[in-house]
């Protein structure tokens, strides 16, 4: 007669299919212990999920009690975690890459299950994958207008190294909840890695070339704009958003706390990116007189359009009274640079010129991270100042002169005075 096996050794038998079980009572991620099965084509195969699964449980580590899939979690966690927290222009991204590209290849697979290395192998796919082809997009277009994958020619639009980076971030994001709130024992996404990739190269203006945008921006309608971007590094969103009640020109004072975007083909006002983004920031005196500026053209603008002019209280409007669209800033901002005869940088580049130029003119890096709203010094340095090479070579003249200087109290017989002393 077999022996018995003992209390939570787990058990093993055939099924009626062919399949092997094994069960076994294990530690949950709830706390409680619960039975758990396994499933094999062989009796080895079985045994080994079973000593396995009982190991982890023996370690410390529990069994996930999710039995939702990935779809129906990621689900559950953009409309009552993720929406009441980000802004709407990040919630519509984070919604579109789930359903673009996470639900479509992870969708049916139970998130209990999820392993590091089916998280790997989706975004290798994924970056191996042309989006053209895998969302018909040129299929959803009109018959006439279908041009590459619905007439068999792979336009090979893969996805950027930046969209399969924030996929995993959004992953990390999604599965830390689940752990947070004892779900999943371990966020499984933590442990996948992704090589450096390729980044952009961003070198910002450099103080001639910002002297003479500035020069060339005079008199133009967005003139205050360059000048809020430059010397205070404000984003594109923060500009646009600003309104004349956050504006102190008497006491030269600015208060950020809006932001406007095209959210779903829509202008629409809303919070700053981050929490530390609201911020209170000194206005130098050339974004004064630029703004008075263009308080006049503004008011100028509303007398001249009459019964067509659209009130609002903001401070970067058309000639009509309604908000810039962020696109079209980004054009004028082009030409400008044109008429400047300077490099063609993004708009956005100009606030990685403001960090630059604050650090080049001895700012600490607290004053620099308060000017621009992050939400670490890590960020400010890392990413937004730039050392240019003129930079670097005045600090290693002065490492230089500082050497020469040493040299020069040596003796003529190539001993400091103190050798010599020594020696005498």
């Amino acid at each position: 007669m077999a022996k018995k096996n003992a209390n939570g050794e787990g058990s093993i038998y055939v099924r009626q299919d062919g399949r092997w079980t094994g069960s076994a009572y294990v530690l949950t991620s709830d706390g409680t212990y619960k039975r758990r099965y396994v499933y094999g084509n062989s009796w080895d195969e079985a045994h080994e999920k079973i000593t396995r699964l009982k190991a982890d449980s023996q370690s410390g580590v529990p069994v996930s009690v999710m039995k939702q899939t990935v779809s129906e979690y990621l689900t559950y966690w953009l409309e009552n975690v993720s929406r009441p927290k980000v802004r709407r222009g990040t919630w519509v991204n984070y919604e579109s890459l789930t359903r673009n590209y996470i639900l479509p290849d992870l969708g049916t697979k139970k998130v209990a299950r999820l392993a590091a290395r089916d998280i790997r192998a989706f975004l290798l796919r994924t970056s191996r994958t042309c989006q053209c082809c895998a969302q018909g997009k040129d299929k959803a277009r009109p018959e006439s207008k279908r041009r590459c994958c619905a007439l068999n020619k792979c336009c090979a639009k893969y996805p950027s190294d930046r969209t399969v980076r924030f996929l995993l971030v959004l992953l990390r994001a999604a599965l830390q909840h689940a752990v947070n709130e004892d779900d999943l024992p371990r966020n499984v996404a933590r442990n996948v890695e992704l090589s450096m990739g390729t980044q952009r190269e961003i070198e910002p203006l450099s103080v001639q070339e910002g002297r003479k945008l500035l020069a060339a921006s005079r008199g133009d309608r967005l003139w205050a704009a360059y000048e809020l971007a430059v010397r205070l590094g404000l984003r594109r969103g923060e500009i646009l958003g600003l309104s004349w009640q956050d504006v102190d020109l008497v006491e030269g004072v600015v208060h950020i706390r809006k932001s406007l975007q095209r959210v779903k083909g829509e202008l629409s006002l809303s919070a700053t990116k981050t929490r530390r983004s609201t911020r209170r920031v000194a206005l130098p005196g050339e974004c004064v007189t630029a703004l008075r500026a263009r308080r006049a053209q503004q008011r100028a603008d509303r007398l001249a359009a009459g019964t067509r002019w659209t009130a609002s209280d903001l401070v970067f409007t058309t000639r009509y009274g309604t908000p810039v669209e962020p696109r079209n800033l980004n054009r004028a901002f082009e030409a400008l640079s044109n008429r400047a005869n300077i490099r063609q940088v993004r708009f956005h580049d100009l606030r990685h010129t403001c960090a630059s130029l604050l650090h080049e003119q001895g700012a600490d890096a607290r004053t620099i991270m308060e000017v621009l709203g992050h939400s670490s010094i890590r960020v400010t340095m890392d990413i937004y100042t730039f050392v240019r090479l003129d930079t670097q070579r005045a600090a290693f003249d002065r490492v230089g002169d500082a050497l020469a200087a040493d040299d020069s109290n040596r003796d003529d017989g190539g001993h400091d005075g103190t050798e010599a002393e020594a020696a005498s």
